[in-house]
């Protein structure tokens, strides 16, 4: 059985690799015709192309491994099945779950292994990418300055800027909103309102300057201070995070920036979704295994013709289904969690369907 396992791995791993970079290099040529004009216009260094493509190869494995997964399963096991081999092992007395038992451990790895690319490595790859998109290309151009900031710092404390400067640790146009703990009707309790606020890293407080202080009562109390300290649960390194996008955020650093928009009193639910998609859509490789190895190891007289007609109908279903899961998570009470993982649920029982009914 050790002989049968390593056979099956070498055949299905050499499919693997060699698909993966077919794919990658397919990828790469595309997008430097795309690209490589505005390299030229703007004399990007021969260097930094390099290393834009480099820093690019963990994004392109994110999406490209799972298809690479999906290929290499049906057209190893096709090819197998084909030359009657998969036949000789039913023969023996092998049937198809102990034959896919190994590939199946394989694809679990490979799973484990794209959570952490996709979760860790691709958002590093991704800053950098971006950055050099930024200097050179002219894209994603972002400014530093953040514009109307509205944070909920507590369920009764409300922070709005108009507009801060990250490099001056400065924000201008400043409120700061407090509200009675009436839960049905809450009213103003204090408002202040300053010029500019700045970032004390010494401290860990924010120094208001020119300030209007409103305090709510029987009657409206106004008082001007020229300077004055606060401390906020809001702070200079909560306000850079929500500069970076999502894309170049770890997974752990995704899920405090949703944590900080929920407590601002933003609507996270898209984010939500794509948080826990993004834990889904590394057991792809699981799925497509479970899918692929028993329709492949049917004996089809068209050959590798419907096994590239099958891997197309799984892939676009695949991204359908998930397309449809996240797009119910984001706009309806539906819950993230179960947005996110939904394809692969569906996935998992149809693939255990399979298998179960091509068991011998």
């Amino acid at each position: 059985m050790c002989r049968l396992t390593t056979y099956l791995l070498r055949q299905i791993g050499a499919v693997f690799v060699f698909t993966l970079v077919a794919l990658c290099l397919i990828f790469v040529i595309v997008n430097l015709i795309e690209n490589l004009d505005d390299f030229l216009d703007t004399g990007t260094p021969a260097a930094v192309i390099a290393e834009y493509y480099v820093i690019f190869l963990p994004e392109m494995l994110k999406y490209l491994a799972p298809v690479a997964t999906l290929l290499a399963c049906l057209f190893g096991i096709g090819r197998l099945t084909q030359r009657h081999e998969i036949t000789a092992m039913k023969a023996a007395g092998v049937g198809l779950p102990q034959l896919g038992a190994p590939i199946f451990g394989a694809a679990v790895l490979l799973s484990c292994a794209q959570l952490l690319l996709n979760g860790w490595i691709v958002p590093r790859a991704t800053e950098r990418k971006l950055a050099i998109e930024r200097r050179y290309l002219q894209r994603s151009l972002q400014s530093r300055i953040l514009f109307n900031i509205a944070f909920r710092d507590s369920p009764s404390l409300i922070v709005l800027l108009h507009r801060y400067e990250p490099d001056e640790y400065r924000a201008y146009g400043v409120a700061v909103e407090e509200f009675t703990a009436d839960t049905y009707s809450p009213r103003w309790k204090r408002r202040m309102e300053a010029e500019e606020m700045v970032w004390d890293s010494a401290t860990g407080r924010w120094h208001l300057f020119r300030v209007l202080e409103r305090t709510y009562g029987d009657t409206v109390q106004t008082v001007t201070i020229a300077e004055t300290t606060l401390v906020l649960r809001l702070t200079h390194q909560t306000i850079l995070r929500l500069q970076r996008t999502p894309a170049e955020m770890t997974l752990p650093e995704l899920r405090h920036y949703i944590a900080t928009l929920s407590t601002g009193g933003q609507d996270v639910r898209p984010l939500q979704v794509n948080y826990y998609s993004e834990y889904a859509l590394p057991f792809a490789h699981l799925i497509v295994a479970l899918l692929s190895v028993p329709l492949a190891a049917v004996y089809r007289r068209a050959g590798l013709a419907a096994q590239f007609g099958t891997a197309a109908v799984l892939a676009f279903t695949y991204m359908v289904l998930t397309r449809i899961s996240q797009t119910l998570g984001a706009v309806t009470p539906f819950p993230p969690p179960i947005a996110g993982w939904l394809t692969n649920g569906v996935f998992l029982i149809a693939g255990g369907v399979i298998l179960w009914r091509t068991r011998t």
